[in-house]
């Protein structure tokens, strides 16, 4: 039996349904959890996690597709189930790591993969010490933002000053990430367990510099060279999660990862022919398995 953690049904984005398809292939039972609707119970003979008056202990694996709006909700959830010893693709710590981005980069450069000149700042004085030092272009980046949201490429003082401005209304902290240049193209691999399922080039439209598929940007078919495979690999243990799908951009010093994410989309299965959710699937029959 396998449940998957996540959004109630109504809130099912695409790539959780292909999931939830693919599953149901090879599954004889496979449920979905919203995960706001489980009740967590400690008492003097242990923790559990309940959902509809059974513990969630009773699943052979527990499939979590925990997005940012989830991540408070989610993480203690994760947290007992680490405790109950449910089996599962990442650890509570991975929501923490995976859906704050400098949290992400700091684990980046702790398990030596590379990553571009990166601060955090939550003070306008530090902002423009930062400007000096890295010089425009820069990329601005809240610490939550996904699918290219919440990424902003700044080229002047003009628009500098307008983004520090409502980072000081907003009372929120930047990333401020050295520009790499590059022909607004990066790439993506998509980690399950010890393979690559599937990578490709992400193009971004014409005039943009960001080539996210939900932005518009386009996608080809791309095979990761040795080097960004091991640094996908690496990626995945930095974020202690063996299903992820790692962003990288080339520069002149070689690949360096920009993003981990572990709740990526499958919208690139029509573009590559890729079945994305059918590998996962493989990949949570191996891992029932074990």
């Amino acid at each position: 039996m396998i449940g998957v953690l996540g959004p109630k049904e109504s809130e099912l984005g695409h790539g959780t349904k292909r999931i939830i398809e693919e599953l149901k292939k090879d599954f004889k039972k496979v449920e979905l959890i919203p995960v706001i609707d489980v009740m967590l119970k400690a008492d003097k003979n242990g923790i559990d996690a309940i959902y509809e008056k059974e513990s969630i202990a009773k699943y052979e694996y527990i499939f979590p597709r925990i997005d940012s709006k989830r991540a408070q909700v989610g993480y203690p959830v994760m947290r007992f189930l680490d405790h109950m010893g449910v089996r599962k693709p990442y650890v509570a710590e991975t929501i923490l790591i995976a859906h704050n981005k400098f949290l992400t980069i700091e684990q980046m450069v702790k398990h030596g993969v590379p990553v571009p000149e990166t601060y955090l700042t939550s003070s306008k004085e530090s902002a423009k010490k930062i400007l000096k030092k890295l010089k425009l272009p820069l990329v601005m980046k809240l610490l939550s933002g996904f699918g290219g949201e919440g990424v902003l490429m700044i080229d002047s003082q003009e628009a500098f000053n307008s983004v520090i401005q409502a980072m000081k209304i907003l009372k929120q902290e930047l990333l401020i990430e050295k520009y790499i240049p590059n022909p607004g193209e990066d790439i993506r691999g998509i980690v399950a367990g010890d393979e690559i399922i599937a990578s490709y080039k992400r193009i971004a439209p014409p005039g943009e510099r960001k080539a996210n598929i939900h932005l518009g940007g386009r996608a080809v078919s791309y095979r990761l060279t040795p080097e960004m495979e091991e640094i996908a690999f690496r990626a995945s243990k930095a974020i202690k999660s063996k299903l992820c799908a790692v962003d990288m951009i080339i520069g002149k010093n070689g690949p360096e990862v920009i993003e981990v994410n572990i709740n990526f989309g499958l919208g690139i299965e029509k573009v590559t022919n890729i079945n994305v959710a059918r590998r996962i699937t493989e990949f949570v029959k191996q891992e029932v398995k074990g």
